[in-house]
């Protein structure tokens, strides 16, 4: 059981180590054509600050940016984007060329301010029957000791007539092979299954490296004294942020992230000290009503993770895609409930009821304190 403490709480603090969300997303806008490959790469003015070491841009709206700063950094990025966005026909690696460089009309929030970057791959020989997508943007830079950036991209295609065709998602190293419609191929229209599975592993992933949301779940499921009560508090909780995601996803609300993110830490905070000081409370239907509450704000901000790469979607393409990415999110809950749960159930029939207590009271305090720690992230 000393172990089993002393295991959780190193995992927590290792959490706390980095801020809530390393996910940066992008786009790509493809036109296939019979002797090349068009790509104009969107790249956030986050991401060039990262790249380029650029310190002191605004947080949450406040904040002068260094635009002179960002526009030389912009400039100096086209090689590496070259460099680390790869397209291969077959076992052949294309060669490409920028041939262009939109700036932004104006700058706003880092993470929603994009320069775009036009490529042009040229093709060997015939036009390829399908083009392969590999990136690994900001490899050199971790996010923190033992955690990447997770970059990904929308990357959506046209063929030189203008059709539209489905929207794929390109994570950080991992290829995927896109059909290009020549050598008489048909592309699918819109590939549903594919995209279903997609954005169930951006779901699962957002989740993975979004710490603010396991803190809080693991805070609930701390609170909890059996299976029923644990199924029916992480059912408030998953009601609530399907609710907000959905309604945030159709643009029917809305808030600032300067709103959101001190509201997440806070619950945080808020359910850790409720367990230590309070644990009847966690114990009564309260405890139903705040993981409802809090519920609501993180679904909004689970849809920061979701919001970019469903621009431009038709209307069944959200649905997939909302679907997808929200039982991915559930997965990544159950990676941590079902464990945690498992192992304070063990603790309640090894251990008297003082030490659980203690332990409840411990963990919860670490919990707190990396609340604390996101809080004051989260308002600087």
């Amino acid at each position: 059981m000393r172990l089993f403490v002393v295991l959780l709480t190193s995992f927590i603090f290792n959490l706390s180590a980095a801020q809530a969300h390393p996910n940066l997303q992008n786009s790509l806008s493809v036109a296939f054509e019979p002797s090349r490959v068009r790509v104009d790469v969107n790249v956030s003015v986050k991401e060039l600050s990262v790249a380029h070491g650029i310190e002191g841009l605004p947080v949450n709206g406040i904040g002068r940016l260094d635009t002179g700063a960002i526009k030389r950094a912009a400039d100096d990025h086209r090689d590496y984007v070259l460099r680390h966005l790869k397209l291969s026909a077959g076992a052949t690696i294309l060669e490409g060329k920028v041939i262009g460089l939109i700036s932004p009309p104006f700058f706003a929030d880092p993470d929603q301010t994009f320069y775009q970057y036009q490529i042009e791959y040229q093709f060997v020989g015939p036009p390829a029957a399908e083009v392969g997508f590999f990136h690994e943007m900001l490899k050199e830079w971790p996010y923190s000791a033992g955690t990447a950036w997770n970059v990904s991209y929308v990357v959506r295609t046209k063929q030189a007539d203008g059709k539209e065709v489905s929207p794929w998602l390109l994570p950080y190293q991992r290829t995927i092979l896109i059909p290009t419609g020549w050598k008489n191929q048909v592309v699918p229209p819109s590939g549903a299954w594919r995209s279903l599975r997609e954005y169930l592993w951006n779901g699962f992933m957002h989740i993975l490296t979004g710490y603010d949301h396991l803190l809080f779940i693991a805070a609930l499921v701390i609170g909890t004294l059996s299976f029923r009560e644990m199924v029916k508090v992480i059912a408030a909780f998953t009601v609530a942020h399907s609710l907000t995601l959905a309604l945030c996803v159709f643009g029917l609300v809305r808030l600032p992230t300067y709103i959101v993110e001190p509201v997440i830490a806070f619950s945080i905070i808020f359910v850790a000290l409720e367990n230590a000081f309070r644990p009847q409370q966690a114990h009564s239907r309260v405890r139903l009503v705040v993981a409802f509450g809090f519920g609501l704000i993180h679904g909004l901000g689970f849809a920061g993770g979701l919001l970019d790469a469903m621009t431009g979607l038709p209307a069944l393409g959200i649905w997939i895609a909302l679907i997808g990415f929200s039982v991915g999110v559930e997965i990544g809950h159950q990676a941590v409930v079902i464990p945690v749960f498992a192992l304070l159930g063990l603790s309640r029939k090894k251990l008297s009821e003082l030490r659980n207590k203690r332990i409840k009271c411990y963990l919860s305090g670490i919990i707190a304190a990396c609340g604390v720690y996101y809080l004051v992230v989260a308002i600087q």
